[in-house]
């Protein structure tokens, strides 16, 4: 019986140790990863885009179209919906910066990841849950900007808004890697 509950105790207290260490480890994600579920199911269901300019485009400020894809394409583009679940998650992203601020040395300080090279700067801007504001970076020269990098941190469902986009997350840097696959 003696036994039994010290062989008890102890995997409880292994449990609590490896649930401890397991809470800390950083987890890569994908952008998809940021999406709700229902988001990611329209954006699968979107049909294949036209590329006919001689109609209103659902990518247009002032479309008024009755196109459902077109409709269905807005609400996509425009949704700041978060997975609560990646609150204060140590996470490894890939993704592109957009800069926002700069030390005195003209080291990027703060910025938006992005998933793809020049987001933000062309139309349309990814969805806000698309975008992550990124702080706390060192040492990452402006003329790195061109390379993807994976940001490792804590991420938050705080939302942040800028001249050049809205993200819904935001990201307190640990780590700054160029990107290898």
């Amino acid at each position: 019986m003696l036994r039994t509950l010290s062989v008890a105790l102890y995997l409880t207290l292994v449990a609590c140790f490896a649930a401890g260490l397991s809470a800390s480890e950083v987890k890569t994600i994908e952008w998809t990863d940021l999406m709700p579920e229902e988001d990611l199911k329209l954006l699968e269901q979107m049909p294949e885009v036209q590329h006919d300019y001689n109609q209103p485009s659902p990518f247009d400020d002032d479309y008024q179209g009755d196109d459902p894809a077109a409709q269905q394409w807005q609400q996509i583009l425009k949704s700041a919906k978060v997975r609560s679940e990646f609150n204060n998650t140590k996470v490894r992203v890939p993704g592109f910066i957009v800069p926002l601020e700069f030390d005195s040395a003209q080291n990027v300080t703060s910025f938006f990841l992005v998933p793809y090279f020049g987001a933000c700067i062309h139309v349309p801007p990814p969805p806000p849950n698309q975008i992550i504001y990124v702080t706390g970076a060192k040492d990452l020269k402006a003329d790195m900007i061109y390379s993807p990098f994976w940001i490792s941190g804590t991420l938050t469902t705080e939302t942040m808004t800028h001249d050049l986009g809205q993200a819904a997350y935001s990201l307190k840097v640990d780590k700054v890697e160029e990107y290898t696959y």
